[in-house]
């Protein structure tokens, strides 16, 4: 028998909560199951067309859509929980960072895997999320998924899945990244004299303020700096300084990190 057009979701922290959220507003799945143990997730939850379980049973056949929302640590033994419950027509679709199709299919037995990398502005329907899949996907069924990643956000499927290892590293971590800079700029903003409360607004406004330009005039970031930099002027003295640290080598030598890692935790999910 095959299984119906429902999703089970197993694991519902910050990323799995607001994916499973976005889709239910969305009216995507014909049912909605969430498997989560710890049962202090499930508590802010107001959702009505979501069922909740603490466990993994039989239920887990039912559904056609078994998406992974675990971290990566977990993964080796969620796959010996899941192998028992899962039918050939059933997709599982992973947001583990690092771990790889292959991987799935080795410690599953499963052969229909798409692996997905949200980031965590899906809270608010404003993720980014990199995808790829196995041949035996149909269009049908990636209209389905595309249409779910769109739920919280935009989506962008890459033909080569090494490609998702280094989305990982800018877009997945990328809000952390971004909130560490933005903590600085506040944080310096209070050391020149403007005070907690005044030096955070105006570094959030101006982040936010900044993007949107960006995003509206379809301008590059380089002609927009350069625009904004007058010669001998304020922001020119800020930027020599910038260029004088080697800002480039700080960023790439970053995500470089991020992309190791995410090596690492496929490794180690072997072991």
């Amino acid at each position: 028998m095959n299984s119906t057009e429902g999703s089970v979701f197993i694991g519902f922290g910050n990323m799995g909560s607001a994916i499973v959220n976005s889709i239910s507003k969305n009216n995507i799945y014909s049912d909605i199951l969430v498997i989560e143990s710890d049962h202090s997730k499930l508590e802010n939850n107001s959702s009505k067309n979501i069922r909740f379980s603490e466990k993994i049973t039989e239920e887990l056949s039912d559904q056609k859509y078994i998406w992974l929302c675990v971290k990566p640590q977990s993964f080796s033994y969620l796959a010996k929980k899941i192998k028992p419950y899962l039918k050939s027509d059933q997709i599982i679709i992973s947001i583990m960072a690092g771990i790889t199709i292959n991987q799935i299919n080795d410690q599953t037995n499963h052969e229909k895997i798409i692996r997905i990398m949200p980031n965590t502005p899906a809270q608010i329907s404003k993720g980014i999320s990199v995808w790829n899949s196995t041949n035996n996907i149909s269009e049908i069924e990636k209209n389905k998924i595309e249409k779910s990643l769109n739920s919280f956000g935009k989506s962008i499927y890459v033909d080569e899945e090494s490609m998702i290892n280094l989305s990982t590293a800018l877009s997945g971590s990328g809000p952390g990244f971004f909130y560490r800079i933005l903590e600085s700029f506040i944080s310096a903003g209070e050391k020149i004299g403007l005070g907690n409360e005044l030096s955070k607004t105006l570094a959030i406004e101006t982040f936010i303020g900044s993007a949107e330009l960006i995003n509206i005039t379809k301008n590059t970031p380089k002609n927009l700096r350069e625009a904004v930099t007058s010669p001998g002027g304020t922001t020119e003295a800020g930027l020599n300084l910038l260029e004088k640290k080697e800002i480039d080598k700080v960023i790439f030598e970053m995500m470089k990190e991020a992309v190791q890692r995410g090596k690492e935790l496929a490794e180690e999910s072997e072991n």
